[in-house]
């Protein structure tokens, strides 16, 4: 069964430049344009890992991450931030949320898939 990942961030080159990586690596993969979308989604399924924004309209990561990691399905589900900001404040703040690791925009295709093996890999779902 293929691992299902759940993508968000409002921008949709963004989404759509993840989800053909995640695709290209045979993970089933769901997306959400916001914190809101995303929180409807994990109320609704078990993901194997969570890739997010950090800053995004409506319901921010953090926040959206603090909110998910209260749901039983998704309190060990690695989630990974996603940001252009390098904010060492905002970065601790994501990490007391619960955030696995954090990845600095623009992606690096090869580094964001050794990312996905080693989260992934540490992860029991």
């Amino acid at each position: 069964m293929r691992k299902k990942v759940l993508i968000v961030d409002d921008s949709p080159s963004v989404l759509a430049a993840l989800k053909d990586i995640l695709d290209e690596l045979g993970f089933a993969v769901t997306s959400a344009s916001n914190g809101e979308e995303a929180y409807t989604q994990v109320e609704n399924t078990k993901f194997n890992m969570i890739i997010t924004d950090l800053k995004m309209p409506i319901m921010d990561g953090i926040e959206f991450i603090e909110r998910a990691k209260q749901l039983s399905n998704c309190k060990f589900v690695p989630i990974v931030m996603l940001s252009s900001v390098d904010d060492e404040e905002k970065v601790a703040s994501a990490r007391k949320a619960g955030i696995s690791t954090f990845i600095k925009k623009p992606i690096n295709e090869g580094k964001f898939t050794a990312m996905l093996n080693i989260v992934l890999g540490s992860s029991s779902s």
